[in-house]
């Protein structure tokens, strides 16, 4: 149990706090909100580190939204927005940020133990903590792919990015993709493709003020879900 606050009104310090019940039985006790508190904001750190420190905002058009798939433009400011939604959630739901960089290493590692050559600056070191793009992407409830972050080429990035957004299909579970205003997610992108143009046609479309269309490249037909809705805050 995380360490209570000394100065808590509730526990008095003690991180406990008499539950209500009925009837002539002997007390119970729960956790106080100052030990819960600490309870989300570990989880919001495990999600991604560093998460709990950004600024509060009063509200967020996330809000509601943690069981779609999401195509999200914006900035850092998407992150104060993130934070919103996830202090909200129980301590026990997992989610987790994960770089386009790290998407690639996952694919890389997999293909060493096949004893594939690997062309790719960024393979120097290859990393053994997720040996696949399911080991990566399937486990937490919500998957948040931040693009952006990779920078040397792979001729393979854009069918990395469709395979783990598939495998995310395929288990049934929702998808954030997150690209910025100033590097957007469209042709010429390092992981932009036909195939994943196809299957960001079907995200709910979030962007940030700043921006005021739809990136170039994408499908924007009648069947596609792109709503253009602004991540302000």
């Amino acid at each position: 149990m995380p360490k209570p606050e000394v100065d808590c009104e509730q526990c008095e310090g003690t991180g406990l706090v008499k539950a209500l019940q009925k009837g002539p039985h002997p007390p119970e006790f729960e956790r106080c909100d100052c030990v819960k508190h600490k309870d989300v904001l570990a989880n919001v750190e495990k999600g991604m580190p560093g998460l709990s420190n950004f600024g509060k905002i009063d509200k967020s058009p996330l809000m509601g939204k943690i069981d779609k798939n999401l195509w999200i433009t914006s900035g850092n400011n998407f992150l104060k927005h993130l934070r919103h939604i996830m202090i909200r959630q129980p301590p026990t739901y997992t989610f987790k940020v994960v770089s386009d960089a790290e998407l690639v290493t996952a694919w890389l590692a997999s293909i060493s133990l096949k004893g594939g050559v690997i062309h790719d600056a960024d393979a120097i070191l290859i990393s053994t903590k997720y040996m696949t793009i399911p080991d990566l992407v399937v486990p937490p409830e919500l998957v948040i792919l931040r693009m952006g972050i990779k920078v040397a080429r792979n001729s393979a990035a854009p069918e990395v990015l469709a395979e783990a957004i598939n495998t995310r299909f395929h288990e049934g579970k929702p998808t954030w993709v997150w690209d910025e205003p100033n590097h957007p997610l469209n042709s010429g992108h390092l992981f932009w493709s036909d195939d994943v143009a196809r299957t960001l046609q079907h995200f709910e479309r979030i962007q940030s003020g700043r921006s005021s269309s739809t990136p170039s490249g994408s499908n924007t037909s009648s069947s596609s879900k792109n709503t253009r809705k602004s991540l302000r805050g």
